[in-house]
């Protein structure tokens, strides 16, 4: 994947997320869960590269899963 395309999916990525964390109260948005959220999502990322799929940008429900897979190492308020 070229540079340009690769930023344009890290931004699609990341300005997902914000809103992800907008719509979701249960969700404390900090760095520690937000890197157990984008290791999720890169995760999930080198799926879809691998089923040819390279412009893979996540959406609410991939954001909604990730939560729900890693709830229990999240950092509660």
């Amino acid at each position: 994947m070229n540079q340009r395309r690769q930023r344009e999916n890290n931004l699609a990525t990341f300005l997902a997320y914000l809103k992800f964390c907008r719509l979701q109260p249960a969700y404390h948005a900090c760095w520690a869960n937000q890197f157990h959220i984008m290791d999720w999502i890169d995760e999930r990322r080198i799926e879809m590269t691998a089923e040819g799929r390279p412009h893979w940008v996540p959406s609410m429900r991939d954001f909604e899963m990730a939560e729900r897979d890693c709830w229990d190492d999240l950092v509660k308020l």
